[in-house]
């Protein structure tokens, strides 16, 4: 083991925080320090942003009632009531919502009202064939009866010829 004089061991010390802070001092400007130009924002670009900002918000608020009103109407829709007027304004309202993302197709944040209507368009579009299945359904089993019915009657009027 090597013994160190209180000197060196002075000189060591000084010469580890000596290192200690230039390394920190190193990793601080290369953390911290911006070194290109492209991260500053002028005055004019930070207005548009908050403009751009504030239009989506107000679209927003102007398409909140007609999604809710479009949703309202799809669940409400019975396909037996032969109104084709309600139809109509459920795929007018539909393209309401759809043109809010085509005004502003390259803002992501508009992609919103796109999904929104494709939701809402496969969900009319579920609504009329459930409700037309079912109907189907019952007009089938309707038919099964009958036929159930017809063959009893069927076996009973041949087994009446055959005594």
């Amino acid at each position: 083991m090597i013994k160190l004089s209180v000197k060196e061991r002075r000189e060591q010390f000084l010469f580890l925080i000596g290192i200690f802070f230039f390394s920190t001092i190193l990793f601080s400007i290369v953390l911290f320090h911006d070194f290109g130009a492209e991260r500053t924002v002028s005055s004019a670009e930070l207005t548009e942003k908050l403009q751009q900002d504030k239009d989506f918000e107000s679209t927003v608020r102007e398409q909140r009632a007609t999604v809710d009103t479009t949703y309202k109407q799809i669940i409400r829709f019975d396909p037996g009531v032969q109104a084709v007027f309600l139809e109509n304004d459920i795929r007018n309202e539909l393209a309401s919502i759809k043109s809010a993302y085509q005004r502003r197709a390259s803002d992501q944040r508009y992609k919103t009202f796109l999904q929104a209507s494709q939701l809402y368009s496969s969900m009319f579009y579920n609504r009329r064939e459930l409700k037309g299945n079912s109907k189907d359904l019952e007009r089938l089993s309707k038919s099964l009866e009958d036929c159930k019915l017809s063959t009893t009657q069927l076996r009973q009027s041949i087994g009446n010829q055959n005594r």
